[in-house]
């Protein structure tokens, strides 16, 4: 699902892959030094992340550090996203073994031809969210109706597939095209915003000292998985880069475990290390941080381990997809490698 980013800057998750099937055309005659044995014997591999540094990619950040990689034979490149860089298709082409997205943007590349799989899910909850002031809250589905909605551009379809989703008569929703800020909810230009949970909430409080009310579509029948770890089909089906990957997600895994025991080292490592150019806080980013847990930890993570994609967590996702008209099946999805990694535990050590 797209979803917004804060400070007016558009991810690159609400577009629809553009160029893919140039990219498709030269993957014959892209190659890739990642199979080369790197310092050490370890294995150089390529790790594209789908936004700038930012402590959403906190645990990543701490098993770097902290050698997790390393320790599953990996010598980590970690690629920043951002507006100019296409994520998917840096995966296609082999710039990277590796990268994020989210559901809805996978199936949108392989609808055409890029042959990507979903090996794991970061965020088990989308973002999308609709953000709103405490003094006219929106807290169900139910209270859109009477009120005047911001839509960032690329989230019309959301809001439709929303409303539909939830019988709402969008006679009675007034839209208002906006940018990817607070700015209009705080001005109460809108009574709501579609934003992003873990970041658009930290700037309206900043902007007002007041905290936002934050719905997430995800708890109302729209959903899929977001910051999803994406390889292509093929990469599984050569022995060695498949066991790169398992030793990838196998330090993932470690990473992101201490991020959500204490996410005090990820937001650190974030601000002073990996994004020390970025003009983050301390202060802002153990916010998001915070938020963030909502989106990584669930049930089915605490009793599966994280990453987890459970049976109904796929059919909940393919249905959601169905509903925003973009076509894709169980293929998408490959629970195999954590299904080995957890071996029935529900951490990993």
């Amino acid at each position: 699902m797209t979803t917004v980013r804060l400070r007016g800057r558009r991810s690159l998750r609400a577009a629809v892959i553009a160029g893919i099937t140039a990219v498709l055309a030269l993957c014959a005659a892209c190659s890739s030094d990642n199979g080369a044995s790197g310092d050490g014997g370890l294995t150089p591999f390529a790790f594209q992340t789908s936004w700038i540094p930012i402590v959403e990619f906190g645990g990543s950040y701490v098993a770097h550090h902290e050698g997790f990689y390393k320790k599953n034979g990996l010598d980590v490149s970690i690629l920043p996203g951002g507006p100019e860089v296409d994520n998917m298709a840096a995966v296609v082409s082999g710039q990277a073994d590796i990268g994020l997205g989210s559901a809805d943007q996978v199936a949108k590349a392989n609808a055409n031809g890029a042959g990507l799989v979903i090996v794991a899910a970061g965020f088990q909850k989308n973002p999308l969210c609709i953000l709103s002031s405490p003094a006219k809250p929106i807290r169900t589905p139910s209270d859109l109706e009477g009120k005047k909605i911001g839509i960032p551009s690329g989230d019309t379809a959301n809001h439709t597939a929303f409303a539909e989703a939830n019988h709402l008569d969008t006679g009675k929703i007034t839209t208002v095209p906006v940018g990817f800020d607070v700015a209009p909810l705080v001005s109460g230009e809108v009574d709501g915003l579609y934003a992003f949970y873990s970041e658009q909430p930290v700037a309206y409080e900043e902007a007002t000292g007041k905290a936002g009310v934050t719905m997430l579509a995800a708890d109302h029948g729209l959903d899929v998985y977001s910051e999803v770890y994406v390889v292509k089909k093929d990469t599984l089906a050569d022995a060695d880069k498949k066991a790169s990957v398992v030793g990838f997600l196998k330090g993932e895994i470690l990473g992101w475990q201490d991020y959500v025991a204490d996410p005090t080292k990820a937001v650190e490592l974030t601000v002073n290390v990996y994004a020390k150019d970025g003009g983050l806080t301390i202060a802002q980013q153990t916010k998001q941080a915070k938020l963030q847990m909502d989106l990584l930890v669930t049930d089915e993570t605490k009793a599966h381990g994280l990453f987890w994609m459970s049976t109904d967590g796929i059919k909940k996702n393919l249905a959601t997809l169905a509903a925003l008209n973009i076509p894709a099946d169980e293929s998408l999805f490959d629970t195999s490698l954590l299904t080995d990694i957890y071996q029935g535990k529900n951490t990993i050590s």
